[in-house]
């Protein structure tokens, strides 16, 4: 599957598990509360609505259809606008005009409302990250591995177990061939006990991606995946763990002989994984074409960017380790210094 169009349908199926986890799973007494979930999914956005213009003095009747929407949500939209240009520091409001515009399918004014609750929030909210994200891939699909991407990533950075961060920031390495980044992200979606649809269709998509990639158990006469790969151990040194914020972003690159030049492939994790396992090869190049495959000694730099940026900035801490390819053995990176 490469068609954002095609995607839609498990995007929906991902937006219901968003909205029904938190009914879905058991309560003390073991009761699923699959009533609750049905109602909640489908009457809180209207309710929601209604709530917030209640006390509009706007004339219900003078509205007119626009689109197929009932004049009652045209109105109770132009109420919610009328205030947020009153109040235009209110980032509930901004977040709810979103989610409205999104559901009717407006979605660069869905944009654009996010991110008014982006930028009031300075990123820091993960319901603007997220909806700003979705609402971007949604009006050109091509943002979808550019600024969406990273929108996503955020948001997992936010909020590790958010189901939308872990199904869109799933969807990304899946159509960027990141397959391993994908099993990890939708593995932990399914952990999280989504209704049976939606687990369904997400072990669906794990198994392709087994047998894709060789990630499910082999036989001696089956072997791994082809291709030149980089296998390490990234951990971080005891003495600068307290320097690490969490939700930082850590990017794990290999570069050519020792060090020079652009990355052949690099690869972005939380720093809340380390220590982790990182598996990269000719998927994760930069440049196609140019890839691990075209070395043979390579340099592995794992780099926790507290600016951010992948760039190497004062502050950031890292580490690296040279790295013999043809070898293809798994060893060990110590992020263990301070970039001056």
């Amino acid at each position: 599957m490469t068609t954002f169009v095609i995607a839609g349908a498990a995007m929906v199926l991902a937006a219901l598990a968003l909205v029904m986890v938190p009914l879905l799973k058991a309560d003390a007494s073991g009761i699923r509360r699959w009533p609750a979930a049905l109602i909640v999914g489908t009457a809180v956005p209207v309710t929601a609505f209604a709530l917030y213009g209640a006390w509009s003095n706007w004339q219900w009747n003078s509205v007119e259809q626009h689109d197929g929407v009932p004049p009652a949500i045209e109105q109770m939209l132009t109420s919610l606008e009328a205030r947020l240009e009153a109040n235009p520091t209110d980032v509930s409001g901004w977040l709810l005009l979103g989610r409205a515009y999104f559901q009717l399918q407006r979605y660069f004014q869905a944009a654009d409302a996010y991110q008014q609750a982006y930028t009031l929030t300075q990123g820091k909210d993960v319901e603007s990250v997220l909806g700003l994200g979705e609402a971007l891939a949604f009006v050109d699909e091509r943002m979808l591995t550019t600024r969406s991407a990273e929108l996503f990533e955020r948001g997992l950075e936010l909020a590790p177990q958010h189901p939308k961060a872990l199904w869109y920031s799933g969807l990304v390495a899946y159509q960027t061939q990141r397959y391993d980044v994908a099993r990890q992200r939708w593995a932990a979606l399914v952990a999280l006990e989504p209704p049976s649809e939606v687990r369904q269709a997400l072990e669906s998509k794990i198994a392709e991606i087994d047998a894709a990639i060789g990630g499910a158990p082999q036989s001696p006469e089956q072997p791994a995946a082809s291709g030149a790969t980089v296998k390490v151990r990234v951990a971080i040194a005891p003495e600068l763990k307290s320097k690490m914020p969490a939700g930082t972003p850590v990017y794990v690159m290999v570069r050519a002989g020792e060090g020079g030049g652009p990355p052949l492939a690099v690869t972005r994790r939380a720093s809340e994984q380390l220590p982790l396992l990182v598996e990269l090869s000719d998927r994760d190049a930069m440049i196609e074409g140019r890839g691990i495959s075209s070395a043979s000694q390579v340099t592995v730099v794992a780099r926790v960017a507290r600016s951010g940026n992948p760039r190497a900035q004062s502050g950031d801490l890292e580490g690296q380790v040279g790295y013999d390819v043809r070898a293809g053995k798994t060893v060990d990176l110590i992020i263990n210094s301070i970039v001056p």
